[in-house]
């Protein structure tokens, strides 16, 4: 546990300006340009509507350092990265961006945009708040910085679940404040982080174990690296100027944090059930379901390669496998299938395609969710959208990628479906192998060629890589 013992008030900051009156009605967005900003950015966005973020900051990068100018820069002020240049300048041609959450609420206004020198995707902006966030799901409040009753109280930042030694060192604390404030951080799903309803009831088992009154919040305080999270913890109690403070942080260097770290290591590898020796007995529940062992963890298979490479009736072959030789249950996601029902109206161009693949990957996602195995064969050609749909898996389980490599000239030899020579044709646009380029993986964990692979030991190769992980047994259950 990082300890940091601020007993005087945090000095002020010329930056951060007091919210003493509602903002004023917001604009009429009309045809404004727009960005939908992903969780990380919207959770930088909100401490940037705060005054928490100095003045300049990334949304979505490290803490910024302070310039060593104190009048450089407009009070309130964050960059953006846009996603292209042509967004960047139909956004400094109207002087204002609308920024919203995934479910579409327009969060602020950034007004008075200016481009970042050496960029054509950077712009500085002034935010202004125009709605309340609805999308995010928590059982507990979120702070109200402004909010007088959690000013000049002591504070907690919690980002990872607290040590036995934690326990010990934060009982003594306790009994020598007054009602501290609890802030768990709202961070964006990530594969080595828990996640904030996780977190929340690791909290409350925390202050029960403390045996003090305590006011459990959220702070949308997105993790990234061990300076910028000390940093922007210390700025989020300075906000509230409080009068002690304590961190519970992931990447802190204290020994706390590297024995959390190591427990991590386990849980997350899942061979076994890790052990929690140094964690209270209350805790070990919740952390083994949040990363529960291999053999109960969600899994998404994906198989990708050309058209005609056998991925599809390899998917089936492994997902029969699965239904009458274990008790985990399997979700086949078959490609026609999906296209039908799932993406029925899309095209076969590369936006099409592409919004395809992550429209499967987000289903095969959920199903990792609830502990299920989702077996999905799209082409998937390009690389980005598979790593996508690597992180949305890996959020909530593992995720398991299969390179069918059968040559282009035999997936072209059996051509089924008549697609290839139409594709030499010219009638059918965009197809991968032909028209349309195909990133072989590089990152593949499995490949199998079934131009020299025989179905049966095909579906052995990748049962076989099941069982050796631990998500399947070799018996039948």
């Amino acid at each position: 546990m990082t300890l940091v013992s601020d007993r005087q008030t945090p000095p002020g900051r010329a930056d951060t300006p007091e919210a003493t009156t509602p903002p004023p009605p917001a604009p009429p967005l009309g045809d404004l340009p727009d960005l939908t900003l992903p969780p990380a950015l919207v959770h930088d966005l909100l401490l940037g509507l705060a005054g928490v973020l100095p003045r300049g900051q990334v949304l979505g990068g490290p803490l910024a350092e302070r310039a060593a100018d104190p009048v450089r820069g407009r009070a309130g002020e964050v960059t953006l990265v846009l996603p292209t240049a042509e967004a960047a300048q139909r956004a400094l041609a109207s002087g204002r961006l609308v920024l919203r959450d995934e479910e579409h609420t327009p969060l602020a206004l950034l007004e008075s945009l200016t481009a970042v020198e050496g960029s054509d995707v950077a712009l500085t902006g002034l935010p202004r708040p125009l709605r309340t966030r609805e999308s995010r799901a928590a059982s507990h409040p979120e702070v109200d910085f402004d909010l007088e009753s959690l000013h000049h109280r002591p504070v907690l930042v919690m980002g990872r679940p607290a040590t036995t030694a934690d326990v010990a060192a934060l009982s003594a604390w306790a009994a020598g404040v007054d009602r501290p404030v609890v802030l768990v951080m709202e961070q964006s799903d990530r594969h080595d982080r828990v996640g904030t309803a996780t977190l929340l009831r690791l909290a409350e088992a925390l202050v029960a174990e403390l045996g003090t009154p305590a006011d459990i919040l959220t702070v949308p305080l997105e993790g990234r690296d061990a300076r910028s999270d000390t940093g922007l913890a210390r700025r989020v109690a300075a906000r509230l100027r409080a009068v002690d403070v304590r961190l519970l942080l992931d990447d802190a260097p204290a020994p706390s944090a590297q024995a959390w770290r190591q427990a991590r290591a386990a849980l997350l590898d899942g061979h076994d059930e890790a052990g929690l020796e140094g964690f209270p007995e209350t805790t070990h529940e919740l952390l083994h379901a949040w990363r529960l062992p291999r053999s109960r963890r969600g899994l998404v298979v994906m198989f990708t390669g050309l058209s005609g490479s056998g991925k599809s009736t390899l998917a089936r072959d492994v997902a029969d496998w699965v239904a009458t030789h274990s008790s985990r249950t399997v979700t086949l996601l078959d490609g026609d299938r999906v296209r039908q029902l799932l993406s029925s109206g899309l095209g076969f161009d590369e936006a099409s395609r592409e919004l395809n693949v992550r429209r499967i990957g987000y289903v095969a996602a959920e199903v990792a969710r609830h502990g299920g195995i989702a077996i999905c064969s799209p082409i998937a050609p390009t690389a980005t959208v598979r790593a996508e749909v690597r992180a949305m898996a890996e959020c909530v389980g593992d995720f398991l990628l299969v390179h069918v490599s059968t040559p282009l000239e035999e997936c072209e030899r059996r051509d089924l479906k008549g697609l290839y020579a139409a594709a030499r044709q010219g009638t059918v646009p965009h197809f991968t192998g032909i028209s349309a380029p195909y990133d072989v993986p590089v990152d593949a964990d499995l490949r199998v060629d079934t131009s020299r692979t025989e179905r049966p030991q095909a579906a052995r190769m990748v049962l076989d890589t099941l069982i050796e992980g631990g998500w399947l047994s070799e018996e039948r259950e």
